[in-house]
């Protein structure tokens, strides 16, 4: 009966170990942050970090970076939406509230350098509205939205050269 209940201990410990070390994780977050910073920095970690990589630097001909980059989208209608409708974004396993902090929580902490000067953070309706039409084809439409701005950006051409990634 001993050997049974060890067990079914070891089991649970097994399968509620990973889950209760990113929790803790997640925790740990400079002094001041609030209850929604925390929960953007999780669900940053379980819905994004395994493609994009922990300090979003993607892989390189494969997943895209957003350090340094991703705020460039914002200068433009059409890369502010895209960056919703993305299939990433758009069918993320968080509600309408969650994905709208971890997006404005992706722009500001990898990117706030590159964000337009007027930015204005996303709403909990907008993303409703956009995540409900999935780009078909996100490579197509991220070159398509990189070349435009680099056209109308002399400044940031070099930086917004399309990839194939």
């Amino acid at each position: 009966m001993a050997t049974i209940g060890r067990s079914k201990h070891l089991l649970l410990t097994v399968r509620l170990l990973p889950r209760l070390a990113a929790i803790v994780a997640c925790l740990v977050v400079p002094i001041g942050a609030t209850a929604d910073e925390r929960r953007a920095r999780f669900n940053y970690m379980m819905n994004c970090q395994g493609c994009h990589q922990a300090g979003a630097q993607g892989l390189e001909g494969k997943v895209p970076q957003m350090k340094g980059f991703v705020g460039y989208f914002t200068r433009s209608e059409a890369g502010r939406k895209f960056l919703i409708q993305v299939p990433g974004s758009a069918t993320a396993p968080v509600n309408d509230e969650e994905l709208t902090e971890l997006m404005n929580w992706i722009l500001h902490t990898f990117s706030g350098e590159q964000l337009v000067d007027d930015f204005v953070p996303y709403t909990v309706s907008e993303v409703a509205r956009l995540r409900r039409n999935v780009e078909a084809d996100p490579v197509a439409r991220r070159d398509a939205i990189l070349q435009s701005l680099a056209k109308r950006h002399d400044d940031l051409a070099s930086a917004l050269t399309p990839t194939q990634q």
